[in-house]
């Protein structure tokens, strides 16, 4: 890992951004606010974090559905493994663990697998849009920049599901598409090239209805929904009251940030946007800083430590999988 240049540059980013967040900051003031935090609401905060995990096991079935009916509560723990896994390991890695997991215990195709989980981080990130037009709507957002690039990045994602919709919408043209590149190869190549094709048009299976990807969309929705409401609940323990479209903005804002290179955990990269949304509307930096901390250990920690006892369970180690 220490060879790859992607672990330095996340490395890079993660430093500038947590000198961001502690720039000017007062470590003792930020340790008064850690002891006069109410933890209590920790409690109500994870029940709906791992609602909204539940929900991502029902839309990962929703997805899969195609390839391979599998009941929301088999797809669970594996869930929590992959976001456990992203947690620890490099690159979003922990996406690749839960295709290969998935692969090994439904005997299903690694392939489709991973590209039902590249679905889902485009409707993930759809959300967040939508999340940010709803903030702007109900809150006055002073940051001018971030309301003039919505547009753009909105087209962004709206152009990657039109695209994977097309291509799952002519399932059999798309194939004959590959094919014709797929001839040129050489023939040890072939036959494995041709089966990678048939199963990332297999991922794509949901796009073919226009029902079933508003239900994907509803349900990405709903999920988002409850880690923002965790966010708010959280926030009650340190005595920040603010409108609940504050923590919907904060939630999208932390999550898009997410997608730039950083070290495991996602450290500065999800710590900054959160301080910057909530000095932005009037909660002073030290008690953000304090209420961040917190938040961002709420969610790596308790899904980590559970995520590891279904490894476990299924006789599985990070290691292996990382090599696998």
């Amino acid at each position: 890992m220490l060879k790859q240049k992607r672990f330095w540059l996340g490395l890079i980013v993660s430093l500038l951004l947590l000198a961001y967040v502690f720039y000017q900051a007062d470590l003792g003031k930020i340790l008064n606010s850690l002891r006069q935090a109410q933890y209590i609401y920790l409690i109500p905060g994870l029940a709906l974090y791992f609602s909204g995990v539940g929900v991502r096991a029902a839309r990962w079935h929703l997805l899969l559905r195609a390839i391979k009916p599998i009941p929301s509560r088999a797809l669970f723990p594996t869930v929590v493994i992959g976001y456990m896994a992203n947690d620890l390991l490099p690159a979003r890695m922990g996406e690749l663990v839960r295709a290969y997991i998935l692969g090994a215990q439904e005997n299903v195709s690694k392939a489709a697998t991973l590209v039902t989980i590249v679905v889902e981080r485009i409707f993930d990130g759809l959300t967040m849009l939508t999340f940010i037009v709803v903030a702007s709507f109900l809150l006055s957002l002073a940051d001018e920049t971030l309301a003039a690039r919505l547009p753009l990045v909105g087209s962004v994602f709206v152009a990657a599901i039109l695209a994977l919709a097309l291509l799952a919408g002519m399932p059999h043209r798309a194939e004959r598409i590959a094919d014709f590149f797929v001839r040129r190869l050489p023939a040890p190549l072939r036959e494995r090239a041709s089966r990678l094709t048939r199963s990332l048009l297999d991922g794509l299976g949901v796009l073919r209805s226009p029902l079933d990807s508003c239900a994907v969309f509803a349900l990405s929705l709903v999920a988002w929904l409850f880690e923002a409401g965790m966010y708010a609940v959280i926030a009650v323990g340190f005595g920040i009251a603010l409108p609940f479209p504050v923590f919907l903005l904060t939630c999208a804002l932390a999550n898009l940030v997410t997608i730039a290179p950083s070290t495991p955990g996602y450290v500065g990269v999800f710590d900054a946007p959160v301080v910057y949304t909530l000095t932005l509307f009037g909660v002073e930096q030290n008690l953000a800083t304090s209420y961040t901390l917190v938040l961002h250990a709420a969610l790596i920690l308790p899904v980590t430590v559970w995520g590891f006892y279904y490894l476990w369970r299924a006789g599985l180690s990070l290691t292996q999988m990382t090599r696998a």
